[in-house]
């Protein structure tokens, strides 16, 4: 259930970009890998320095992503966009390297999570309940930011219909810039999860859940944001 609620999350964060500009994000492993970066590089300080920082950096990158490559292409196919963001997911693990070179990063994140309970007579791990409450949580307030709140009505407008959200002024940038915000968030806490799960971080830490993630949006339903995250769990239940 953990792994599915995790890997739910990554396919939620690709899926909420992809309902606004057609974008399969490839490189959202790498915004799962910086944040993990910092959670790892900056624990020594305190949680409370270290899991903000790795949310700023997350939502940061994704933003930079966006206005640097992304906005430059607003025309573009959305198979032309999946190449580019290839190109940018290898890119940056370039970059990852030559920062904090091969050999993973280690720090003991959280490392109470790693200790089990008893949940109706049965040994579970706290990470494992923290990855599904962590998951239900966002949950929830994803929901209610994107059906009380006037940008979030406009983002699900602009999920289902970019063009016509367009034609009745919703601010196309605006609601861009908040799907990329938003997807950093999420790929914050599955870089929590996972930095928690491991205690290591490399250059390639974000590859193999966005590949599972990319995967179960496709089978949910890429352009339909709860069908991404509904995809995405089911390859983590089945993994």
């Amino acid at each position: 259930l953990s792994a599915g609620a995790t890997i739910g999350l990554a396919a939620l964060a690709i899926g909420l970009v992809f309902g606004v500009i057609r974008l399969a994000n490839f490189a959202t492993g790498e915004i799962i890998t910086a944040s993990a970066y910092a959670l790892v590089l900056t624990w020594e300080y305190g949680w409370y320095v270290a899991i903000p920082l790795s949310i700023v950096v997350a939502v940061l990158l994704s933003l930079l992503m966006e206005l640097a490559v992304f906005s430059r292409m607003r025309s573009a196919t959305p198979a032309t966009l999946l190449i580019a963001s290839f190109g940018l997911s290898f890119l940056l693990q370039r970059v990852y390297e030559l920062l904090f070179g091969n050999n993973v990063r280690s720090a003991p994140v959280a490392s109470g999570l790693a200790q089990s309970v008893d949940v109706v007579g049965l040994r579970v791990q706290l990470l494992s309940v923290t990855a599904i409450v962590l998951a239900a949580v966002l949950l929830v307030a994803l929901q209610l930011f994107l059906t009380r709140t006037s940008m979030g009505l406009q983002l699900k407008a602009a999920a289902a219909d970019f063009r016509t959200a367009r034609l009745i002024g919703i601010s196309a940038n605006r609601v861009i810039a908040l799907s990329f915000a938003l997807s950093g968030v999420l790929a914050a806490a599955v870089a929590f999860v996972l930095t928690v799960q491991s205690g290591a971080v490399g250059p390639s830490f974000g590859v193999r859940i966005t590949v599972l993630a990319l995967i179960g949006a496709v089978i949910g339903g890429i352009d339909k944001i709860y069908g991404a995250l509904a995809g995405g769990f089911l390859v983590g239940f089945a993994s």
